[in-house]
């Protein structure tokens, strides 16, 4: 399939779900010192390639009305589209400009609003509430007027089994999708009475890392198992582009943590959901 710039993907998906738009304008985000939440606070824990069209502002069409704008937000966190990594929404780290990049947001509705100023860097962020537990909050990284990196929070306190509002990003998605990650981290937390646990992916190719923070582990005795593709998980946290912003901590690697290599963590997650599981190592985790 022909490649399709970062703006016509977005019209794309837009007008299967509402028709055609009226033309309109889009408003610069205004400039505040109110911090967005960052991700590591609300959550501690230690391809292809194309180029968006530059398009004039008065040509875009307007920010979408919230029902559409919802509507369009939960088809691309739910359905893999034609954009892939470093490719967030159209929005391609080291290529997009930040105009382009406040274009996009702003047709879904998000209020992009400057963060602070930090050796030459601009940040930029936005929380959009979908309703029902689930939110999404992008902070972008801007130098030179250009998206340096994208880093993407989906808070996630409705899922129920294996029903994913996210499924764009779930482990079996992004292996199908880019192969095997270079590598994959974990992380357990130990306070009572229920164990948390984060995943790390990392496919460094595609300069895509995905964090997964849940809970849901199965105690049995002294064994800890994890099912990725269907335990709790509360938090997705997503980096793209060349030096993240505050990616993860070090982690204690795969192979360290269980008695997998990567090849038969990537089989097991994308072979039969039920028996996607296996023990965590509790004499790995300090």
């Amino acid at each position: 399939m022909k490649p399709i710039n970062g703006l016509s993907f977005l019209l794309v998906i837009t007008l299967g779900l509402s028709g055609c738009l009226s033309a309109g304008s889009v408003t610069t985000p205004v400039q505040t010192d109110t911090p967005i939440p960052s991700p590591a606070i609300l959550f501690p824990t230690s391809t292809s390639t194309f180029t968006p069209v530059a398009t004039s502002m008065a040509t875009l069409p307007a920010t979408l009305e919230p029902g559409k704008a919802e509507e369009t937000i939960r088809t691309l966190l739910q359905e893999p589209v034609d954009c892939e990594a470093p490719c967030f929404w159209g929005i391609i780290p080291g290529q997009t400009t930040l105009e382009e990049a406040i274009n996009i947001f702003t047709h879904l509705g998000f209020q992009l609003k400057h963060i602070n100023t930090r050796d030459s860097k601009e940040f930029y962020g936005a929380v959009y509430n979908l309703g029902n537990g689930l939110e999404v909050t992008p902070i972008l990284t801007v130098q030179n007027n250009i998206v340096k990196n994208l880093d993407m929070g989906i808070n996630d306190l409705s899922q129920s089994g294996t029903s994913r509002k996210w499924s764009a990003y779930s482990p079996e998605t992004l292996i199908n999708r880019y192969g095997s990650p270079s590598q994959v981290n974990f992380f357990l937390g130990r306070v009572a009475p229920t164990p948390t646990h984060s995943m790390e992916m990392y496919f460094e190719k595609v300069k895509l890392i995905v964090q997964y923070i849940g809970t849901n582990l199965l105690n049995a005795g002294d064994q800890l198992e994890i099912c990725p593709l269907t335990n709790q998980v509360e938090y997705i946290h997503i980096w793209m582009g060349d030096d993240p912003r505050y990616p993860p901590s070090p982690g204690v690697p795969l192979e360290k943590a269980t008695s997998l290599t990567i090849k038969e963590f990537s089989e097991l997650m994308t072979g039969d959901i039920d028996k996607a599981c296996f023990v965590l190592k509790e004499e790995a985790f300090p």
